[in-house]
């Protein structure tokens, strides 16, 4: 039998013969799952990915702007503390949104020309600050006050 034969022949319907009892229909669901992408190297379009983010060393701060920040890291200290801890535990803690630069340490290893990453908000509840080694938790997020390129809260001017 040739193509020609049978370009114009129906579907054939199998509807409760020795066919379909054999030959079930597949459900659609599964159907589609045949032609999903398959990922024969796991983990290379990971590796892809992260070595085409697009990375930059942290920002030189003048001291006009780091005098900035630690005028706002201060205020911010002031007010977290004249909070009442029992407040605090109930979720009525300071809101704060800091600018931080986030380390890629294997865009460091890749590129070797020293730190590297991106700047990301990170935004919510101030838990505690650490002013000897000069941290700050928002939200469960520990920051290095040297990583922060800007800090806003409802209580700063």
């Amino acid at each position: 039998m040739e193509h020609d034969d049978i370009i114009d022949e129906e579907r054939p319907v199998h509807d409760g013969d020795e066919f379909s009892v054999k030959h079930p229909k597949m459900p659609i669901a599964l159907r589609a799952k045949i032609f999903m992408p398959f990922d024969a190297l796991t983990g290379f379009d990971d590796s892809i990915d992260s070595r085409s983010e697009v990375t930059v060393p942290p920002a030189l701060l003048s001291e006009e702007r780091k005098d900035e920040l630690n005028r706002r890291f201060a205020e911010l200290y002031r007010a977290f503390k004249e909070l009442p801890r029992k407040l605090c535990e109930r979720g009525g803690c300071l809101d704060a949104s800091a600018l931080y630069f986030e380390r890629s340490r294997e865009q460091e290893e890749l590129r070797q020309d020293g730190m590297r990453g991106r700047y990301i908000w990170i935004s919510g509840y101030v838990m505690d600050i650490d002013i000897d080694f000069r941290k700050i938790d928002i939200s469960g997020r520990i920051l290095s006050l040297d990583l922060i390129y800007a800090i806003e809260s409802s209580c700063l001017q």
